[in-house]
């Protein structure tokens, strides 16, 4: 697994006569993901471009897959708690003793 979007980027490179300011925007494969808090763009060869790709996936099925686990942990934990609530026994409630 690799922590990251994986995906086809396309963009201007900013000279007037090159051919993405008519349109045809640069193409190129990247890695995405958050460093510190900032998000850190890394070209991917073409050689690895296949792997990464399968990386990635598995990365996000991952985190869907702990999403639903978590999901239904807490759903098990509030029904945990419910029954503990409705077999809690109230203390019975002191008697105050007559000073002598």
């Amino acid at each position: 697994m690799v922590r990251g979007s994986f995906y086809l980027l396309r963009r201007k490179c900013g000279k007037p006569n090159c051919r993405c300011a008519r349109g045809l925007l640069h193409a190129t494969y990247v890695l995405t993901r958050s460093e510190q808090g900032k998000d850190r763009l890394y070209t991917v060869p073409k050689t690895q471009r296949a792997q990464l790709r399968q990386w990635a996936a598995e990365y996000r099925r991952y985190q869907r897959a702990r999403a639903v686990l978590v999901k239904r942990h807490l759903y098990l934990l509030a029904i945990v708690d419910q029954m503990a609530e409705q077999r809690l026994l109230t203390s019975p409630e002191k008697k105050e003793q007559p000073h002598a």
